[in-house]
């Protein structure tokens, strides 16, 4: 028999989605470029951009890359390592032409709405450090965003994720 202190009770819907959610990062200013690769300016550096490249093969074949929370178990700590860009509200320079918006699930985990470059949904790595070399480069999973990119065809499905 539990005792009544200790009887625990269900989260509301509500709750139990807004604690799972994570934070969207809001120190975000401006576009770089260092070397071929793109980079988001914060207050205490610039941080490497990155591109889920399986998103080219499914987009050429008419699929749709579920989001992280619809992935495996096992897949999903990995994918949640990787924050999508949200939209950058100021850019300027030659680079702010190639940039769009991309709606996401607005009840996931990552509601907002993410920058796109030529298309390309953009992600940052969590465990990157600004003046740091790009350390979240995965070999056919997460590329680090060249600006000579080729862009994305453009696709039919809305929502690409992880």
């Amino acid at each position: 028999m539990t005792a009544p202190h200790l009887a625990s009770r269900p989260l509301s819907a509500a709750r139990s989605r807004r604690l799972s959610r994570f934070p969207v990062r809001t120190d975000l200013l401006d576009l770089t470029v260092r070397g071929e690769q793109l980079h988001v300016t914060t207050p205490r550096g610039p941080l490497p951009l990155y591109r889920f490249t399986p998103l080219q093969a499914a987009v050429l074949c008419g699929e749709r890359v579920p989001y992280a929370a619809e992935w495996p178990e096992h897949m999903k700590l990995f994918l949640y390592r990787y924050q999508p860009l949200p939209t950058l509200p100021r850019v300027t320079g030659p680079h702010a032409a190639h940039l769009g918006t991309q709606p996401r699930d607005p009840h996931g985990l990552r509601p907002w709405d993410q920058c796109t470059y030529g298309g390309w949904p953009l992600y940052l790595f969590m465990h990157d450090q600004p003046g740091v070399a790009a350390a979240g480069e995965v070999t056919d999973l997460f590329e680090v965003m060249l600006v000579g990119q080729p862009a994305l065809p453009p696709s039919s499905a809305r929502g690409h994720g992880p």
